[in-house]
């Protein structure tokens, strides 16, 4: 710990220094009257302030005689005075307040600093998913390693998994005296991180260290956002070749039909691959793969387009090609390798020609190219021009770079630009890379990335990028937040995850458990996340309103939003990873069948399971209607009343269909038909029909609600019978049902079976204990549907693991559901 306070207050001397230049900087800019670039400077200014309170509470660093609430008060004036176009004062506040104050926090931390001079910088190496040493190419490796000798740094290799936040170690490989060895070491000065995937989700270990350490890298969008960027800005939006995504086969071919010749290629693709050229030929169209041709009618490329793309899944984009051959005919592009240095200015790494086989579209190295000397190259094919446009293409890798730079808020650190020059002399570009390859280079390349590395430890420089940030449009921003902070006094804090539409009442009986059982209490959204300060939007009851404030992450969630694993939502899940959640189960609905499988499997509720078969052809309905007489035919997932079939033979060549309360006939061809139509769209499963009904006629279940108590045991927080007034298969209040007491609806339909409650308990107990058991998932909250015959047997119809409906008693459900979550913070504690 010792050691990453002094790598911290290090840091801070950096920011402060860096913070210093930019007050300087936006002196002048203000005496000269350029507003925007002074709104801008004094925005990084205001960036770089919070910087420093965030590392001051880190390293718990308390600072008597200064502090940081003078600065942003200063700030604040500034501002004001900015608003009123009072640029003298400004000024003057700049000089005689913000700039003497920052000299004296910078002279305190260079005395704190003195002392650490000495020491050796250590550069972390870093993938999220594997150590880098068993993805990168060796020669990569060894010219890092020998550069970081010669700039007297010293680098660690590591992954996520190496990473230890409890002690701020981190288990990685250091080369040392000639060798290889694991090294258990203190978090370095500064990160390095290639394999940047675009608009991935950064993990959750890559999340918390870019909070503590500085990276030198961040990702742009793939080939489709980045040319829409570039369009938005307008500058050098000339150079892209016209495009579009491909959504449909006849979006690629109108493209060919317009352009005659186009590029197919993937918008995530790398290296040339699945790359291809396609030519119309009269009534044909000639696709070719790098050096591989075949030849279409316009249906078999409509065909073959569907099957490469949209059936796959894969996302193309159909691009004009643009002919760039050397006078031998071969294809050829231009590779420029820019990075930033040691100084942190754009410098070219290598630019080069990358040529291709005459009888390819590519020019790719790795695909089988060669290279050479640019400028010999462009000489050879334009003549005396040639110097003109290796003058200007090397102009243009760098102002382009510096554009994109600006585009992505100065974050970028190094890009490979893939450029072109058609028969015209037109310049264009192809596309732009993340960690381009540099096979014959990397001791170039490893000098600028240990340069670079060292010069953002040095400068104490946090990037961070719009594009990577975790807050989305309406996302809770504390820093623009004007709403309290929120005290956590109690020992336990229960934090409620909500759908977006916010409080109900559930959260207010919630509110009042937690009151009784004396532990914090708020519910939030994961619009109310702020996932880079680790803060939330909290909703607090007090005087029977919701109040929000700002408060730290809770010690439990009780997890009402239930969509862990489904698509779109894992954010949430990844970012309050650690904290117990009151439920784990993955995903929304579940199969039937799987549940039915795995229940069938325990010996002590096989019994209640109806007999069922997964529906692959029509005949297996037709089979169950003739062994059972009756059958429900229902999707394999989802529950919804209007996907449910109840189909009974009544005589030969005569079927009764009930589709929700649609009562038709149907003779067996008729019947097959439409079942036929119906599987087609998704999977159905068949189980012999239990006639549950009332005295009445009219059909109903038994609802079941289990919930964990304060022990960890499965409860019965609710068991209520749901009565339809039709012939609708399912029983629910929202197809015309009603819901009632259980004891007086038992004894009144089934006055002969004694103790029925308490058997539907016993059941629904077993069934709780073996589905938690079967699915190794933690659970407090399951729904089950049971029926009941005519000889008083019960059979169990549906498990709901998603949310139960709880109208008319959520003060029972919450009863059990703020005990729980007590009971799961109590245990985290004890095992941590």
């Amino acid at each position: 710990m010792e050691k990453l306070k002094e790598k911290q207050t290090f840091q801070l001397k950096n920011i402060i220094d860096t913070l210093l230049e930019a007050t300087e900087h936006f002196s002048k800019l203000i005496k000269a009257k350029e507003i925007q670039q002074s709104i801008f400077i004094i925005n990084s200014i205001v960036e770089g302030v919070t910087a420093i309170e965030n590392l001051l509470n880190r390293v718990e660093l308390k600072i008597d005689d200064i502090k940081t609430e003078k600065i942003n008060k200063t700030l604040l004036f500034i501002a004001q005075e900015m608003e009123k176009s009072n640029f003298s004062k400004v000024s003057e506040i700049t000089r005689f307040s913000l700039q003497p104050q920052l000299r004296k926090l910078q002279k305190f931390f260079q005395e704190s600093n003195d002392c650490h001079a000495n020491q050796k910088m250590i550069i972390g190496v870093y993938l999220d998913s594997n150590n880098p040493r068993k993805s990168y190419p060796e020669a990569r490796i060894n010219a890092l390693v020998e550069e970081a000798e010669k700039q007297e740094v010293k680098l660690l290799f590591f992954s996520s998994a190496d990473v230890n936040f409890e002690t701020e170690q981190i288990k990685g490989d250091m080369y040392i005296n000639n060798s290889w060895e694991t090294v258990l070491s203190s978090f370095p000065n500064v990160i390095h991180n290639i394999g940047i995937i675009p608009r991935v989700r950064q993990s959750l270990t890559e999340r918390n260290l870019r909070r503590k350490l500085p990276f030198t890298s961040f990702g742009v969008e793939n080939k489709l956002h980045l040319p829409k960027k570039m369009l938005q800005y307008m500058k050098f939006a000339g150079l892209l070749v016209p495009f579009k995504i491909v959504t449909d086969e006849s979006i690629v071919l109108d493209f060919v039909n317009e352009n005659e010749r186009a590029v197919l290629k993937p918008v995530m693709g790398k290296r040339g691959l699945n790359v291809y050229f396609i030519k119309k030929d009269k009534n044909h169209f000639i696709v070719q793969d790098d050096t591989k041709e075949r030849r279409f009618t316009q249906p078999e490329l409509k065909s073959w387009i569907h099957e490469l793309t949209l059936q796959r899944g894969h996302h193309y984009m159909i691009q004009k090609y643009v002919e760039a051959r050397t006078k031998n005919g071969e294809p050829f592009d231009i590779r420029s390798h820019v990075q930033k240095n040691g100084e942190g200015e754009w410098q070219i790494t290598k630019i080069y020609p990358r040529i291709g086989n005459k009888k390819s579209i590519l020019s790719n190295i790795s695909r089988g190219g060669k290279t050479g000397d640019l400028e010999l190259f462009l000489i050879n094919e334009f003549g005396e021009k040639g110097k003109k446009y290796y003058e200007d293409m090397k102009k243009l890798s760098l102002d382009l770079t510096q554009h994109l730079d600006k585009i992505y808020g100065l974050v970028l650190d190094e890009l490979g630009l893939d450029l072109t020059i058609d028969k015209t002399g037109r310049f264009w570009m192809h596309e732009v890379n993340m960690g381009p390859q540099s096979t014959y280079h990397e001791k170039e390349r490893a000098v600028n990335t240990i340069g670079y590395a060292k010069y953002i430890a040095e400068k104490g420089i946090y990037l961070t990028n719009s594009s990577q940030h975790l807050t989305n449009k309406g996302q809770f921003n504390v820093r623009s937040t004007k709403l309290p902070w929120g005290e956590l006094k109690k020992q336990t804090s229960v934090g409620m995850l909500v759908p977006e539409h916010g409080e109900n009442k559930l959260a207010v009986a919630c509110a009042y458990v937690a009151k009784y059982e004396d532990v914090d209490f708020f519910y939030f959204s994961p619009k109310d996340i702020d996932y880079d300060e680790m803060l939330i939007k909290g909703y607090f009851y007090e005087e029977k309103e919701w109040v929000p404030k700002v408060v730290s992450y809770p010690d439990v969630i009780y997890d009402r939003l239930r969509l862990r694993g489904v698509k779109g939502h894992s954010i949430v899940y990844q970012e309050l990873e650690g904290i117990p959640f009151t439920n784990e189960f993955y995903g929304n609905s579940i199969s039937k069948l799987e549940v039915y499988d795995r229940l069938t499997k325990t010996k002590l509720v096989d019994d209640v399971i109806i007999p069922y078969q997964k529906v692959d052809k029509v005949k297996d309905i037709f089979r169950f209607i003739e062994k059972f007489g009756t059958v429900i035919v229902k999707p394999e997932i989802g529950s919804f009343a209007k996907e449910v079939h109840l189909i009974r033979k009544v005589k030969m060549n005569e079927y009764f269909v009930v589709d929700g309360d649609k009562e038709t006939y149907h003779s067996e061809f008729s019947l097959s038909d439409y079942l036929r139509s119906m599987i087609k769209k998704r999977i159905f499963v068949v189980q012999r029909y239990i006639d549950t009904r009332t005295k009445e006629g009219n059909p109903f279940d038994i609802r079941v609600h289990l919930m964990k108590n304060g022990k960890g045991q499965w409860s019965t927080v609710n068991i209520r019978p749901r009565i339809g007034f039709n012939y609708a298969t399912i029983a629910t209040i929202d197809n015309g049902g009603y819901m009632g007491g259980i004891e007086g609806f038992l004894n009144r339909n089934f006055p002969k079976s004694k103790n029925l409650k308490e058997h539907i308990i016993k059941a629904a107990l077993n069934i709780a204990v073996n589905f938690e058991e079967s699915y190794n998932n933690e659970l407090s909250e399951l729904g089950l549907d049971f029926a009941i015959g005519t000889d008083s047997d019960i059979y169990l119809i549906e498990v709901n693991v998603n949310k139960p409906g709880i109208v008319l008693y959520e003060f029972e459900v919450a009863r059990s559901a703020i005990p729980y979550a007590v009971y799961l913070a109590e245990i985290n504690k004890v095992e941590n």
